[in-house]
């Protein structure tokens, strides 16, 4: 598990073994102490964090950073439990009557806020495929080692990977959604500088992606927000948010985004997973999670 990418391998190969021998609880007691490394060496997360924390009007005292950091780690663990014993795992859904509104193919919002990642298991509704776009993982062993632990409606995903460049990715977005397909895109981080919208977020105007809310404007597709949240251990809360595109600008568009974003880290504030300073542009790190 790490900050600016999600560890390595070999780290997470000891976990899973010791989760196949000892079983969840004990994995989620040795994270404590993965955690507790966490909080000491990384300073300068705790520093981002603070400022998000400002911005809520919270104190992010130790204690509360070794919380964000714990969940944070159950969710990159989450996401491989999800693969091998996808059962271990349980979910609630609110207002799934708009992501069922996807029949027809459309757009979903991802953000880095709760597990997105442990959710596709769960999505067994008679939908198009999906097509998730983003970087594969920049670490080859644990790309292979997710690759290696297959989800059951696994074929129904497809990956539109980023690192192919934007001209190869925009003609499978594009043929995507001429399919009627559903395609997946990560709107709160920036990942192009030159392609951005800004937008009130907590008080401060702050850059995020422009390119899923310029699809949707132009494509005039179904837009749904997606959060997964987690509420207690080993269980998530899926979030459905229609947003209208009608008579609206591309900017409305995406500061209504912004407004349902607000009011569900307002609820759950320790599980956003931007791990750098969100509210200055100029410093923006495109790590991956």
């Amino acid at each position: 598990m790490g900050i600016k990418q999600y560890g390595n391998a070999l780290g997470h190969k000891i976990l899973l073994t010791i989760y196949k021998l000892l079983g969840y609880r004990f994995v989620s007691f040795i994270l404590n102490f993965v955690t507790l490394y966490y909080v000491v060496f990384t300073p300068s997360v705790k520093r981002s964090l603070e400022s998000y924390y400002e911005h809520l009007g919270l104190k992010l005292s130790y204690v509360a950073y070794f919380r964000h950091i714990k969940l944070f780690a159950l969710s990159i663990f989450d996401r491989f439990i999800s693969r091998i014993k996808p059962d271990e795992l349980s979910f609630e859904r609110e207002n799934r009557e708009a992501f069922m509104s996807l029949q027809e193919g459309g757009i979903v919002l991802l953000s880095h806020i709760g597990g997105w990642a442990t959710a596709g298991y769960s999505m067994r509704a008679n939908i198009p495929p999906m097509n998730i776009v983003m970087h594969e993982a920049t670490k080859d062993k644990i790309s292979e080692l997710e690759k290696s632990k297959q989800r059951q409606n696994e074929s129904n995903v497809k990956i539109i990977d980023l690192n192919k460049g934007a001209i190869a990715a925009n003609i499978q977005i594009a043929n995507a959604l001429m399919n009627k397909e559903v395609v997946a895109m990560m709107a709160d981080r920036v990942t192009d500088p030159r392609k951005v919208v800004t937008v009130d977020f907590l008080g401060s105007q702050v850059e995020i992606n422009k390119n899923p809310f310029d699809i949707a404007y132009r494509f005039k597709k179904t837009l749904v927000a997606t959060f997964v949240v987690l509420t207690k251990e080993k269980h998530y809360k899926l979030i459905f948010k229609d947003i209208t595109i009608e008579e609206k600008s591309l900017e409305e568009i995406a500061q209504e985004y912004m407004n349902i974003l607000t009011k569900i880290i307002k609820i759950y504030p320790n599980q956003w997973y931007n791990f750098y300073d969100f509210f200055n542009p100029r410093k923006i790190n495109v790590n991956k999670q």
